[in-house]
């Protein structure tokens, strides 16, 4: 079974691939949370675990799924672990391997299109697509690893000084009072089912942010068709970046 979580479809693209080439079934993190896949039937001898690195860490989605008792109980004989990235995943897989209470067999990073258009700009299409071209090609390799029950871990100390020192401002700064809808809403609810928090609500015609964190996936800002969302002043200049509208691949995540 592969195991993901995915905002702007960097890591779903992934797993849907890995699960192609290892004969292997994927189901997406924020369904099962959403109660709208309640089991997925995969290899029950191998587990993965696809997902962005967030602030060098794990998504707060992923670490409460990955600590559930049931997940821990039901873990293959080989786990291993994906982490998609615009550059670094630092030792975000040690955060896996915390929160699992066991450690992963193999772990690797793979670099994608940069997306965190609330700190700066996407990746523009063309270095999207180069991105991805190579992305398939690690994963061809990375998925002969699995298939082979292999074993790769790059650890060191600055992987982990660099998880020591970001991950503890995650928590502060996935707040979701910045979060806003400018007028060129036209309310039509895609925000409301792509957040995986459910946070977002539609009242009166506008998305409302219903609590006061998120996991600040990005998936609200950048999958609104009217590119309507924002967040504080500085998306409103941005680009905004979904792998779908990259790729031409017509899958959609759940």
């Amino acid at each position: 079974m592969i195991y993901f979580f995915s905002g702007t479809g960097n890591s779903y693209y992934a797993a849907q691939k890995l699960a192609r080439l290892t004969g292997d079934k994927c189901v997406n993190i924020a369904s099962i949370f959403k109660g709208t896949v309640s089991s997925v039937s995969g290899k029950s001898d191998v587990t993965g675990f696809v997902f962005p690195v967030y602030f060098s860490g794990l998504p707060e989605i992923v670490k409460r799924f990955a600590s559930h008792p049931e997940i821990r109980s039901h873990l293959g004989s080989y786990v291993y672990c994906v982490i998609t990235c615009g550059a670094e995943m630092a030792a975000a897989d040690k955060k896996l391997e915390n929160a699992l209470g066991r450690e992963i067999d193999f772990s690797i990073k793979l670099r994608m299109p940069d997306n965190y258009v609330i700190a700066y700009e996407p990746s523009d299409p063309e270095t999207a697509k180069e991105r991805i071209r190579e992305a398939d090609a690690k994963l061809d390799k990375i998925a002969e690893v699995i298939n082979q029950r292999g074993r790769y871990r790059n650890t060191n100390f600055k992987k982990d000084f660099l998880t020591a020192v970001m991950y503890p401002f995650y928590n502060l700064f996935r707040t979701t009072l910045l979060f806003r809808a400018d007028n060129n809403c036209v309310g039509c609810g895609k925000c409301e089912s792509v957040c995986p928090d459910k946070v977002i609500t539609i009242k009166n015609g506008k998305p409302v942010w219903t609590k006061p964190r998120c996991q600040h996936c990005t998936a609200c800002i950048n999958r609104c068709p009217q590119k309507a969302i924002q967040f504080g002043v500085g998306t409103g200049k941005r680009g905004r970046y979904y792998i779908m509208n990259i790729s031409g691949n017509s899958d959609k995540e759940d």
